[in-house]
């Protein structure tokens, strides 16, 4: 799982090579993209896109929503397919229980491609896996969060005291760190917000790049999982 957020400084993406890309059992690999683009590659993107796609992004009631979805799911379509040998096009779709996305259709090693998407205002984080499920979120950090309210209604108990203790600013990042922290491991899980924010209990290595969750109730994290934590250069 890998959380993210628009600030500090990092560099953990590359351009997309025109040859077929690969992974290694251990491997995750997260890309980074903008959804700044010129109206003639959001028209391709567009065009790769399902008719439910198009028809779920015509129902954006705002022009600059309706252009992320394009841009996101029209490159998330992109990078898939340098995965599995296939055209963005042709790729197939199927959600799970509570909306996760996983690709239908391919076979032989192909099938064990997973990923996610996340975007926050013109970025966008494709985190792509084999053979293991795999969620990722995306933040800007912004100043007109009321942070500590929602974390005493979203966050576990300890969450909330070490938040409140905190200056304003360190707090304000904390509690962004966490939230996504929170949302790459239901979206790596399956469950989405179907599973309570505060249910789940964010533990934080010392350097504070890496993470645990641990189910409220119980005594251990979930050893399964690992959360990579990456801060996005502002552009």
């Amino acid at each position: 799982m890998v959380s993210g957020r628009t600030a500090g400084r990092g560099n953990f993406s590359h351009p997309l090579p025109d040859e077929p890309l690969h992974l290694n059992a251990s491997d995750v690999h997260v890309w980074h993209a903008s959804l700044r683009l010129g109206e003639a590659r959001l028209s391709q993107l567009r065009a790769s896109l399902s008719p439910e796609e198009r028809a779920r992004a015509e129902r954006f009631a705002f022009e600059n929503a309706r252009v992320r979805f394009i841009a996101a799911h029209g490159i998330l379509r992109t990078i898939v397919s340098r995965y599995v040998n296939e055209r963005p096009g042709a790729l197939t779709f199927t959600s799970g229980r509570h909306g996760k996305p996983s690709l239908a259709g391919v076979r032989g090693a192909f099938e064990k491609v997973r990923f996610n998407l996340a975007h926050s205002d013109d970025s966008a984080l494709i985190a792509i896996a084999h053979n293991r499920e795999v969620g990722i979120d995306l933040e800007r950090i912004r100043d007109n969060v009321e942070s500590l309210k929602l974390a005493e209604r979203f966050f576990s108990p300890s969450e909330f005291e070490r938040l409140r203790h905190l200056p304003h600013d360190q707090a304000n990042r904390l509690f962004f760190t966490l939230w996504t922290c929170k949302e790459a491991y239901l979206k790596a899980i399956g469950t989405g917000l179907s599973l309570d924010l505060d249910r789940c209990e964010v533990l934080l290595v010392p350097d504070e790049l890496m993470a645990r969750v641990r189910l409220l109730g119980e005594s251990r994290p979930h050893e399964d999982c690992l959360i990579r934590i990456l801060s996005l250069a502002p552009h």
